[in-house]
């Protein structure tokens, strides 16, 4: 896989928009993406949005949140990773887990500060719950009432999320 993430500006959620998403797990990823890129317009800054990409076809996307711009839910010093989607045609063939690797790496790279990520996962999205934890994420034992029922909140240091390799943008451990 030459898979890489591209940052996307807030004007570009076309280059998103053809992402297959099953319309019974679409509100797990925040809603229809044109919603998710309205919510991004209107809050505060500090989120970044990238495109999931497999040889330049996109398979995916994923926000990274900071600072004023980070859940009430998130401990300070963090970044929280938000909005996960892979497109449902390609699911099974490990881009989830190289988004959330990628991502942490961009993280390390880019905020060599932040020293944890945090989710937070609803709890009926098991598969979302497992692929946290095969990402080295793990349950802080918080829950909170979500936009869409109840969440579980989880946390890993960003070391172990980018494979013990800050900063690389390898994927051979996928």
């Amino acid at each position: 896989m030459a898979i890489s993430l591209r940052v996307l500006g807030l004007d570009e959620e076309d280059v998103v928009a053809g992402i297959a998403v099953d319309p019974d797990k679409e509100a797990f990823s925040g809603g229809p993406i044109g919603d998710v890129f309205d919510q991004l317009r209107a809050s505060p800054p500090r989120q970044t949005a990238f495109a999931l990409l497999d040889g330049g076809k996109v398979v995916g996307f994923i926000v990274a949140r900071e600072d004023a711009a980070l859940p009430v839910w998130a401990e300070k010093g963090c970044m929280t990773l938000n909005n996960l989607r892979i497109d449902a045609r390609l699911q099974g063939r490990g881009y989830g887990k190289a988004a959330i690797r990628l991502a942490a790496q961009w993280i390390a790279t880019e905020r060599p500060t932040v020293t944890h990520v945090m989710s937070s996962v609803n709890v009926a999205n098991l598969a979302a719950f497992n692929l946290n934890l095969a990402c080295g994420l793990k349950p802080t034992g918080q829950m909170l009432e979500g936009r869409i029922g109840r969440q579980r909140i989880m946390i890993a240091p960003i070391e172990r999320l980018c494979g013990g390799q800050a900063g690389s943008t390898s994927t051979s451990n996928l």
